[in-house]
């Protein structure tokens, strides 16, 4: 008698063609993660240095609208926002950031508005350097990085 032999038909991937495809994968996190890493870093350097320009407009806004002596002190990696000794506001810097007092060593307005003592201050980030000018008799501070 003749027997059939049922052939049945498989599908799937050969080892080989898993192989190919994970290291196309490989090459393609490669490139792509350190792209998304330095993006990360420049975001969170916006969002850090915007923050401080917020703080600081606040503190302005607080010093017309209010009449009071408020004050922005510095220390390692915070910032507080002190009125008459009772903290308003305080705010940590990501790691390895660091506020470097230059020629101020707080700041505060008067209740015009005008910044009571120019001078600059320097933020460090892990990868760049910012210095934030007060100029005299202005109302607010520009930052340059450099």
């Amino acid at each position: 008698m003749h027997q059939k032999q049922k052939q049945t038909k498989q599908y799937g991937f050969t080892l080989i063609e898993l192989l190919a495809v994970l290291s196309i994968v490989a090459i393609i996190l490669t490139i792509t993660i350190p792209t998304a890493i330095g993006l990360l870093e420049k975001k969170t350097e916006e969002k850090v240095l915007q923050q401080f320009q917020y703080d600081i407009l606040f503190l302005q806004n607080e010093s017309i609208g209010q009449e009071r002596y408020l004050r922005m002190f510095f220390s390692d990696g915070t910032y507080q926002i002190i009125d008459n000794q009772k903290q308003l506001l305080e705010r940590k810097l990501p790691d390895g950031w660091e506020i470097k007092q230059r020629t101020l060593d707080n700041i505060s307005f008067n209740q015009n508005g005008t910044i009571r003592k120019a001078g600059t201050l320097q933020i460090r980030s892990p990868k760049n350097q910012y210095n934030i000018i007060f100029p005299l008799g202005k109302g607010r501070g520009y930052i340059v990085k450099q």
